[in-house]
């Protein structure tokens, strides 16, 4: 069997650069919903016949990510190492307009699939392989902001997850979290040029980019991190501190 890294949301932002970034020295399960935009993803990493697509849409089959992920380690007689979950959705809104359907998605992609996902790595049909977790929290899951509770509560559950997490799966698997600030992804670029310039200001090292969130991605799967478990990171040029 071969060893994988698996990257959620990897068709875009800060999923699809760590895909590229990760691709020269790991093979990888590189997971999505859309198949075009994965497929793209995976002609601009390097060795691109050496990964694995596990195309699953998190907001809709919920109860399909364990099956599903079974199914592609199976069939490929693959087994992940490490796991890295950037599949995120948010709906800013008042909390007055949520709608069920509306938090069981945010919650569904943001939450409840790490522990779908988790429950298919740490169990024989991924070998006890699992070595190391990363997922993406936020800066709003310590940090309020007006219009996003829902998204914020959700990524607040990933810190607490981690942090019971890393006592459950020691000394194995390690497991942490990164916080971002204000990344320039495709998702935030759709926000007004005005908040933009909002963030831009509250940021004191301005806004920031894929690749510094992917910087410290790469750390934490390093052998230099092997002493840190249960941490929650800022990584927000400086944003947290205001």
């Amino acid at each position: 069997m071969e060893k994988y890294t698996l990257i959620t949301g990897a068709s875009s932002g800060m999923g699809e650069c760590c895909a590229q970034a990760l691709s020269s020295t790991r093979r990888l399960i590189l997971s999505g919903r859309n198949l075009e935009k994965l497929e793209e993803t995976l002609q601009k990493c390097e060795h691109p016949d050496r990964h694995i697509l596990w195309l699953c849409d998190f907001a809709r089959q919920r109860d399909e990510v364990y099956d599903s992920l079974s199914r592609v380690l199976h069939d490929n007689e693959a087994f992940v190492d490490e796991y890295v979950h950037f599949a995120g959705l948010t709906q800013i809104l008042p909390l007055k307009n949520f709608t069920i359907p509306y938090v069981d998605r945010i919650f569904n992609v943001n939450f409840f699939s790490i522990i779908e996902i988790l429950r298919v790595l740490l169990k024989k049909i991924n070998g006890s392989g699992l070595k190391n977790v990363v997922l993406i929290s936020a800066l709003f899951s310590q940090r309020g902001d007006k219009g996003n509770s829902i998204y914020a509560a959700s990524k607040g559950a990933i810190n607490s997850l981690v942090y019971s997490l890393s006592q459950e799966l020691a000394p194995k698997v390690r497991i942490n979290a990164i916080m971002p600030g204000a990344v320039m992804t495709p998702m935030a670029e759709k926000v007004s040029p005005e908040h933009i310039e909002k963030l831009q200001s509250e940021t004191p090292l301005g806004l920031g980019y894929p690749q510094d969130v992917i910087n410290y991605v790469e750390f934490l799967l390093s052998d230099k991190s092997r002493w840190i478990t249960g941490q929650t990171v800022f990584v927000d040029g400086g944003r947290s501190t205001k």
